[in-house]
């Protein structure tokens, strides 16, 4: 047998240090790797798809069908007045005008639904308003009636005034003061009702809502005025604490035209104005039957849009919607707009380079267009001859 090296040890060992070393066993085998994530079945994928588009669709379609009690008032259109007039009697000559007055209209949407509502209040030229500020809370189909009667009695009026003012002599007759709406939180909220009629205040007979406005403005605010009614058949009284309107004067808080009003004119005039309803226009009408029954030009053959409402006695009176009519009139290339006193601020703020010119009267509109070019035959002061 050969020589054993007694320095080396077993197979498998090693000496380290001088000494035998610990035995060791063989390397650990790696972890094994996590098992895939299983992909995501295409049933899921259509799930969470449909999810989705449902999610995105139900919020659209109930802005869609889902109608809020607002209603947007928009920009409407400007009409010529003189072309809308027709005149026929004895004397009463037609001088058709170069130029023209403008009679503004607004475009009134109700049942609008959330994203119709959104718009409009996004839109600086659409006013958005709460339902009952337009019907007063009466049915719609009241509402436009009184448009409708309102829009009748206004051309009547701006006739009387006109003919009036050119030297006819015009009887006039009506039933009483009929409510068409009343002012909520104003003293006759509660008290008074749409369709009632006004026939007496302070115990003295009226018969035209004209005489309702001037025997009220003759108080004091804060003054108590009785009030004699009728609704249905039956006659009522109540006593209401006026309050100050926009211009100081008193006011009881209700919108008034006449019942049953009738005028005996001596011409046959009509002024068309399709369903076009509310009495806005009544200073538009009065200007443009003056420039179609006299010679030379109102407007000094320009354009000119006007709105207000007009009394009996020539009084000019506020209207609704100024904002949208003033852009009217802008668009359709008006040269200046003729607006109640108390709207010449919102107008201003819409007119662009249209001169705003704030008319309290007739006499006040007539000295306007005489001093943009008119001619001045119906001047206040200017002779004209009076008609039987």
């Amino acid at each position: 047998m050969g020589d054993i090296d007694e320095s080396t040890g077993p197979i498998g060992e090693s000496s380290g240090g001088g000494g035998w070393g610990p035995l060791q066993g063989p390397a650990a085998p790696p972890p094994p790797p996590p098992p895939p994530t299983a992909p995501w079945s295409w049933r899921n994928r259509k799930f969470l798809i449909a999810l989705g588009v449902l999610l995105l669709v139900v919020p659209i379609f109930a802005g869609l069908l889902i109608q809020v009690p607002y209603y947007l008032i928009s920009p409407g259109e400007a009409r010529g007045v003189a072309e809308l007039i027709k005149v026929k009697g004895d004397g009463a000559k037609i001088y058709p005008p170069k130029g023209k007055i403008l009679f503004t209209t607004v475009s009134l949407a109700g049942q609008v639904n959330v994203f119709e509502a959104l718009e409009g209040w996004l839109d600086k030229e659409v006013q958005v308003v709460p339902e009952k500020t337009i019907t007063g809370g009466a049915p719609k189909t009241a509402v436009r009636q009184q448009n409708i009667q309102a829009m009748t009695d206004s051309k009547l009026t701006a006739t009387k005034v006109a003919l009036e003012r050119l030297g006819y002599r015009v009887s006039v007759k009506g039933d009483g003061a009929l409510v068409t709406a009343v002012n909520a939180g104003d003293p006759a909220d509660g008290k008074l009702q749409v369709e009632d009629v006004i026939t007496a205040v302070d115990g003295e007979a009226v018969t035209l809502h004209d005489q309702v406005v001037t025997k009220v403005r003759q108080h004091k605010p804060g003054d108590e005025i009785a009030i004699g009614y009728k609704r249905g058949t039956a006659d009522k009284t109540v006593t209401l604490k006026s309050i100050a309107g926009p211009d100081g004067a008193a006011r009881i808080g209700v919108s008034l035209q006449t019942n049953d009003l009738k005028y005996d004119f001596p011409v046959d005039v009509s002024i068309e104005t399709g369903l076009v309803g509310g009495p806005s226009a009544g200073l538009a009408f009065t200007l443009a039957l003056i420039d179609d029954l006299t010679e030379g030009e109102l407007t000094g053959g320009r354009n000119v849009a006007v709105t207000g409402t007009i009394d009996a006695d020539g009084t000019v009176g506020p209207v609704g919607g100024v904002a949208q009519k003033t852009v009217t009139a802008r668009r359709a290339g008006a040269i200046a707009f003729l607006v109640p006193p108390d709207e010449e601020k919102e107008a201003k703020t819409f007119a662009g380079k249209m001169e705003i010119i704030p008319v309290k009267t007739l006499a006040d509109a007539l000295t306007a267009l005489h001093r943009l070019g008119g001619s001045e035959v119906a001047l206040p002061g200017a002779s004209t001859a009076p008609h039987s």
